[in-house]
């Protein structure tokens, strides 16, 4: 019998406390996205042990679990418990608890990223520029830099005419390689407004004395305004400065980090991950096509990513950060700015990338993958009264699936379970999801046959007459997908302003305590 429920006031009062909390959302990713309290992260019950891990190192952290008031979060109390966490609570009924005490839930994803963006831009009146005035300004061949502030990926999907892809940690690094006079005015982008401005405030923080403005609504505004993106480009700012202009930025972000971060040794860095009454998260913040020194037993995950999804990479409230780059302090420093104003506890390790190797990281994992049933393609015609399910990402599986398969995911046959044949096959791409659910259905009966196939394209090729293409149309039975505004990323303009609109109101639906605990 579980007896360790919390009333919604009492996990408000913990999120303002000072005190580490993790507030997870056990539901799958589309109810997380249809509404969750601001300050929790998702892990999902589908991935649960795969994910938390990662999320939440320290196994003494102070967990708040809620689900739909369905038992999700019963099931999930008892993984954590096995996985040897001992500091956890269940949100009493679920989001209706959350709803019934007059908080409001929040949709969409990485909603406290979001929020700063706004709150920096609202305190620091952050210069912006319109998608029209940007192209008026390219008409006339003035001088100009558009730096795209996002990861590779998504500036060669889609980008701003012009532009250069150049993520946010590295611009202060990099900026002085392309500016040509005092006169050039910077313009960052990103697909929406987040990282336009944090790029575009670090840059001013950092004390460049060229005009800079954020490209309002990014690629989303020039889009909104009839103006054509370009697709498939791959200009990448690689250029790195001279070691007399890396002293230079090095001493210029030192006096910012003064009185702000504390700049650490290793020996100090392994204090706090020694400490088992804190939460420490140890990252690597360059962009990967700029490592020289691979920080291999770091976590690698750019700033500007850091910044804009936070709450993918940190599940703590109020931990600690550690963060490196290749020794300039630039990238790490920038980074660990806004990390503190999101009030976590940052530091910067000012040691050589080489010696990062001497660090005892003491991350312990338990999960392990379970061997596997597995079996080919050409198999299927051998089975074909077994019933088929489709664990892969229902957006893949809408694309092209197995004949007669249907898609499910481990919540769906959680929940199930006494309906399903003795016999089943799992077809995946991710065998640790399906470990998970293969271990849930033989706790139940040992009896049961699970058979996987794992997803191959090459070998999908070889066989398609096993194969379905027909569209299938995603609707409300796929649990697992963010249907928060995602015809945007197709084209449709009324997603792309509702998108634009919900995170400019993000300020008007936080509560004050919510407001004050950003620093």
């Amino acid at each position: 019998m579980i007896e360790n429920f919390v009333q919604a006031k009492t996990v408000k009062n913990w999120i303002s406390d000072e005190k580490e909390l993790a507030f997870i959302d056990v539901r799958e990713t589309s109810q997380h996205t249809a509404g969750h309290p601001l300050f929790s992260i998702s892990i999902p019950f589908s991935e649960f042990e795969i994910n938390v891990e990662k999320l939440l190192p320290n196994r003494n952290v102070r967990i708040v679990l809620f689900d739909n008031n369905d038992g999700t979060s019963e099931i999930t109390y008892k993984l954590a418990k096995n996985l040897k966490y001992i500091n956890i609570f269940i949100l009493e009924n679920g989001v209706d608890g959350w709803k019934n005490s007059k908080f409001r839930l929040f949709d969409g994803i990485n909603v406290p990223s979001k929020s700063f963006g706004e709150f920096v831009e609202q305190k620091f009146n952050t210069p912006s520029i319109t998608a029209s005035q940007l192209f008026q300004k390219q008409k006339e061949k003035r001088d100009i830099i558009i730096l795209d502030g996002r990861p590779f990926d998504e500036y060669n999907k889609m980008s701003i005419p012009g532009s250069v892809c150049c993520p946010n940690a590295e611009i202060p690094f990099r900026i002085s390689e392309i500016i040509k006079s005092s006169n050039t005015e910077i313009i960052i982008n990103c697909a929406g407004r987040t990282r336009s401005i944090i790029g575009t405030q670090a840059l001013i923080n950092f004390g460049i004395k060229n005009k800079v403005y954020a490209l309002e609504n990014g690629t989303q505004g020039w889009f909104l305004a009839n103006l054509k993106l370009d697709h498939k480009k791959t200009k990448f700012l690689n250029k790195t400065p001279n070691n007399k202009k890396i002293n230079e930025l090095r001493n210029r972000i030192i006096s910012l980090l003064q009185n702000n971060v504390d700049i650490i040794d290793l020996n100090q860095a392994q204090k706090l991950i020694n400490n088992e009454n804190i939460t420490t998260y140890i990252f690597d913040v360059r962009t990967k096509l700029n490592q020289k020194n691979k920080l291999s037993k770091l976590r690698n995950v750019p700033g500007g990513q850091l910044v804009q999804a936070t709450d993918k990479y940190i599940g703590v409230l109020k931990s600690h950060v550690i963060i490196f780059d290749d020794g300039d302090l630039v990238r790490a420093g920038m980074t660990a700015l806004w990390l503190k104003k999101m009030n976590f506890r940052c530091y910067i390790v000012d040691e050589s990338p080489k010696r990062i190797k001497n660090l005892n990281l003491k991350h312990e994992v338990n999960f392990k993958t379970k061997p596997l049933n597995l079996i080919k393609l050409e198999n299927l015609k051998n089975l074909k009264d077994t019933p088929i399910f489709d664990i892969r990402n229902s957006f893949d599986y809408c694309k092209k699936r197995i004949k007669k398969s249907v898609w499910t995911n481990r919540l769906i046959i959680k929940k199930e379970m006494t309906h399903y044949h003795r016999s089943i096959i799992l077809i995946t791409d991710n065998l640790p999801k399906a470990s998970l659910i293969v271990s849930d259905l033989q706790e139940k009966n040992p009896k049961y046959v699970v058979q996987v196939y794992h997803w191959n394209e090459t070998d999908v090729e070889h066989y398609l007459d096993y194969i379905d293409t027909t569209e299938v149309e995603l609707d409300e039975k796929f649990i697992d997908f963010n249907f928060h505004t995602h015809l945007r990323h197709e084209g449709n303009k009324e997603h792309a302003k509702n998108y634009l609109k919900w995170e400019t109101d993000l300020i008007k639906n936080m509560d004050e305590e919510e407001k004050g605990f950003f620093r």
